[in-house]
């Protein structure tokens, strides 16, 4: 085996080789039998000590079998088969080192020194050889090889081919079930994993067959017998049976397609529907032509009941979406951005104008159509969104409508892309924002100048979106301190529950209608109160929060100053000494005026040194004295020589900084040791000279406004009146203790007639007079009735006038009957001084407490005994007040002053007597007294 040519360094047809020793899958595998014998009887055969089988690879030859030979491989260049292939025929070569082809090849001048070859390729099939099954010699033979061993040679190697084949089809059946066992596994796990079901109906054998789900969905159970008229047939709803059944005829017949597929329902034994399914079998027949036979019929079963309900929703959905674009004023586009075609619904026309036919179907009509000071913005805003990896799109714009004027609108996209995320489609709606722009641009004119602040919040955040000039005035801040800011840092910390409890109702989404009076913190770190219109409502799909502030601290501090005035009075009127008074001063005016430093000093009138004190808010009573003590010493030891004329002369002093006024600044250093920095003092004058000072001081420089000074001396004005009443003479007692009991129902008279007076208000200014002049004669009538003094009048005109404050024009609120009578002055007051206390009882607790009370007077004079055991007749007089129309009456539980009044004033005065009735339904006072007490001048 001498080494090869050049032309034989690689053996012919080397990829067609290659390509069919790889089909078989032969090399490098173990020795197998069949091949170990083809070698043995070959070398038998041919009388050699060496045989072989010999594959030619790319770059060896290897020996599937071998006898006399050791090495299981060799190189290409030790191979003298490869010229057995470019023969392809048996190939004899009597002397390897005599021929030219294999004289240098290493087998032969080397060990094992190989002399002689015989061999017969290897074809396949197909006609392409693939190596040898040769033999080997050590010694020359001339005479080469007999015709009857070629022969025997050429057949063995035929027989190694045919073992080749066998191998290979033995390898390829054992694929081939391999992969149908694999088949048929993924088939299941397919079918198992698409919840399908399988049914197998043997025609021959006429048996039906169904697995585990199709049981299930015609409700059999799984040891059930099954049939097709029994079972099929009979649990499909009625109105699929004759479809189904038609259907499954036409698939059995031989000379058809042989296909089946329906949707049916399936019922349960009682008839309800268990599902929709949908089926598809194929019919396997045997034979051709008219021999045909149908011999199975196999399919599966779908459940489809939840993709029925989809497609009936989707189909819902559609209708819905068409029957909108019809409806909806919106003008709705869909863009096919692959082909540049732009679809509009109708109303593009009825909104803006443009007829179909003069619409360019194409993203580049519609925007030039758009003004040309937004367009650019406009398509590089949606160029942004197509080319990038965005999903939608929103813009606002004008967009010019067919008569050429331009409409301002909100346009919305939503992108539709590929697997790929290239753009596929655009759609979206344009929505005409004319008139609502034009309505909003007339409320932020409204808004920015309306006289209450306006703040729109974000209801889940609570942060302020926008907000008006007066709500900035009335925080003290600018508007960049309140929008993008939460509204909830103007709440101080002690209102922070209610302002969490609003939170969580608009977060929620609860539509709120509110209105509530509240504090809020100004930028100053000033506490200020508003009244507050909360309101939250549904805008599209959101919820917007708008609050509406007005600024209320003046109202409710001249509020807490009417009810610290009512109770100063109800605790001046009752009390028996100085000392109480300087306590219920120091109270009330520290808690209104928001000090703790405030009271009343009696002051001696020669050098204004403090002889009384002052008391501090919540302080008991020994308490209060012993700061009263305190007061005086500091007041001692601060003397304001500067300031003593001043208060000599009964001037108010309110100063908001005794170190900044250059007036007080000599005087003011006592009072800057004395840590006292803010001041206001009004004097209380008697007989000309100063006798003491209600005063309230600060720690801090404070301003003090107009309605505080006013209180201040409002205050003092009834100190006076009550120490006038404790040092008054025993015998004018009675007149104080009425005073004092007047001036109370005079406080809350005049909050009736306020009441009253605005209760169904219309006019501001109509009412302001109204209330002017009732208030007016109220005090006209206090002071007739304290005076004592007039001459006779008309008993209706004395009662009509006590009466006249509760007259709110109401029909039939009072009502007056009687005969025309004159009555002395004494009766009169008497009698006026009885109505005015029933009125001011009714107006408390009665009538008219509540609208559409009534109340009626009537008076009769008749004759009869007086007293009852007189002998004489005389006229007599009875009077009745009658209350109706009111809340609920009960009797009280103690009489004060007032009740004795009405029970004895009266009576007592004429000489006749009064019976008071309790009635649930109303309060009724009965009086009868002699024509002539009535008419006593004296």
């Amino acid at each position: 085996m001498s080494r090869p040519p050049d032309a034989f360094a690689h053996p012919p047809f080397e990829a067609e080789r290659l390509a069919a020793l790889d089909h078989y899958g032969i090399l490098d595998t173990p020795a197998e039998t069949a091949f170990d014998d083809a070698v043995a009887l070959a070398a038998q055969l041919c009388g050699a000590p060496t045989a072989l089988v010999s594959l030619l690879a790319s770059d060896r030859q290897w020996f599937k079998a071998r006898l006399g030979f050791a090495p299981g491989e060799t190189g290409l260049d030790h191979s003298i088969c490869v010229h057995a292939l470019a023969e392809r025929a048996l190939l004899v070569i009597p002397d390897l080192a005599a021929d030219p082809r294999t004289r240098a090849n290493p087998l032969v001048t080397k060990e094992p020194g190989i002399r002689f070859y015989a061999g017969a390729p290897l074809i396949t099939p197909e006609g392409v050889a693939i190596g040898t099954l040769c033999v080997l010699d050590t010694v020359p033979r001339p005479s080469g090889l007999s015709d009857a061993q070629g022969a025997g040679l050429t057949a063995l190697a035929r027989t190694v081919m045919t073992q080749l084949e066998l191998r290979r089809g033995i390898a390829a059946r054992k694929s081939e079930a391999a992969a149908l066992a694999d088949s048929e596994l993924r088939l299941r796990l397919a079918v198992e994993a698409t919840g399908a079901g399988i049914f197998d109906d043997d025609l021959v054998a006429g048996t039906l067959a169904w697995d585990r789900r199709t049981r299930a969905l015609f409700g059999v159970g799984p040891d059930e017998p099954v049939s097709y008229a029994g079972t099929f047939l009979a649990r499909l709803h009625p109105e699929d049976r004759a479809r189904t059944d038609a259907a499954v005829q036409a698939a059995l017949d031989p000379a058809g397609p042989g296909l089946f597929d329906c949707t049916y329902r399936t019922i349960a034994a009682d008839g309800t529907v268990l599902a929709w399914v949908a089926a598809r079998g194929t019919l396997v027949v045997e034979g051709n032509g008219g021999q045909r036979r149908a011999r199975r019929f196999v399919g599966t079963v779908r459940d489809v009941t939840a993709e029925r309900a989809a497609q009936a929703a989707v189909a819902a959905t559609e209708e819905r979406y068409r029957l909108v674009t019809r409806a909806t004023n919106d003008a709705i586009w869909d863009w096919d951005l692959v082909a540049d075609h732009v679809l509009w619904n109708e109303a593009l026309q009825a909104a803006y104008g443009w007829a179909p036919e003069a619409v360019e179907p194409t993203g580049r009509w519609w925007l030039d159509r758009i003004h040309p000071e937004d367009r650019v913005r406009v398509e590089a805003d949606i160029r942004r969104v197509i080319d990038g990896d965005g999903q939608d799109w929103h813009h606002e714009y004008r967009f010019r409508r067919a008569d050429g004027a331009y409409a301002d609108v909100l346009d919305r996209g939503s992108m539709a892309r590929g697997a790929d995320g290239r753009p596929q489609r655009m759609i979206g709606a344009m929505l005409d924002l004319t008139e609502r722009n034009r309505v909003a641009a007339q409320l932020r004119a409204v808004v920015e100048g309306a006289n209450v602040g306006i703040v729109q919040i974000d209801p889940r955040t609570m942060v302020a979106l926008e907000a008006n000039a007066k709500l900035c005035a009335i925080w003290g801040a600018e508007e960049a301190d309140i929008v993008g800011h939460s509204v909830a840092k103007w709440t101080p910390e002690a209102d922070a529950a209610e302002r969490d409890r609003l939170h969580r109702r608009l977060a929620a989404g609860e539509i709120v209608r509110e209105t509530l009076e509240k504090r809020y913190r100004r930028k100053d770190g000033r506490l200020i109160w508003g009244r507050v219109n909360l309101v939250s409502q549904v805008r599209g799909e959101a919820i917007q929060a708008t609050a509406m502030i007005e600024d209320i601290t003046a109202e409710k501090a001249a509020e807490a100053r009417q009810a610290a005035l009512i109770e100063l009075g109800d605790g001046l009127r009752d009390a028996a000494s100085p000392l109480e008074i300087r306590g219920i001063v120091a109270r009330v005016l520290g808690r209104t005026l928001g000090l703790r430093d405030a009271g009343y000093a009696a002051v001696d009138a020669a050098d204004l040194k403090g002889t009384g004190g002052a008391a501090r808010e919540g302080a008991d009573a020994g308490a209060e004295e012993g700061a009263d003590r305190g007061a005086n010493r500091r007041a001692a030891s601060a003397p304001l020589p500067a300031t003593l004329a001043r208060l000599r002369r009964g001037e108010t002093l309110a100063v908001a900084d005794l170190s900044a006024d250059p007036g007080l600044a000599p005087d003011a250093g006592g009072y800057r040791a004395a840590g006292i920095r803010a001041l206001i003092a009004v004097p209380l004058m008697r007989r000309g000279a100063c006798a003491g000072l209600v005063y309230a001081h600060a720690a801090e420089p404070r301003a003090w406004d107009a309605g505080e000074i006013d209180f201040v001396r409002e205050v003092t004005g009834r100190v006076s009146v009550a120490l006038a009443r404790i040092q008054a003479e025993e015998q004018q007692r009675f007149l104080n203790r009425e005073l004092s009991h007047r001036l109370k129902n005079t406080l809350t008279m005049a909050q009736a007639i306020a009441s009253q007076t605005l209760r169904n208000v219309s006019d501001i200014a109509v009412a302001k007079e109204a209330l002017v002049a009732r208030l007016v004669a109220l005090g006209k009538a206090h002071d007739i009735l304290l005076s004592g003094e007039g001459e006779g009048a008309a008993l209706e005109a004395v009662i009509a006038g006590a009466l006249a404050i509760h007259d709110d024009g109401e029909p039939g609120r009072i009502h007056l009957s009687g005969p025309a009578l004159e009555v002395g002055p004494k009766a009169a007051l008497s009698l006026a001084l009885m109505i005015h206390e029933l009125a001011t009882n009714a107006a408390k607790y009665g009538a008219f407490s509540v609208p559409g009370g009534r109340v009626g007077v009537d008076w009769t004079v008749a004759h009869g005994r007086w007293p009852e055991d007189s002998q004489d007749a005389e006229p007599i007089v009875t009077m009745t007040w009658v209350e109706s129309g009111g809340p609920p009456v009960a009797a009280p539980t103690r009489k004060g002053f007032g009740s004795r009044l009405i029970e004895r004033g009266f009576s007592g005065a004429v000489g006749g007597e009064t019976q008071m009735t309790y009635a649930r339904e109303g309060v009724t006072c009965r009086i009868r007294a002699p024509l002539k007490g009535l008419l006593e001048k004296e």
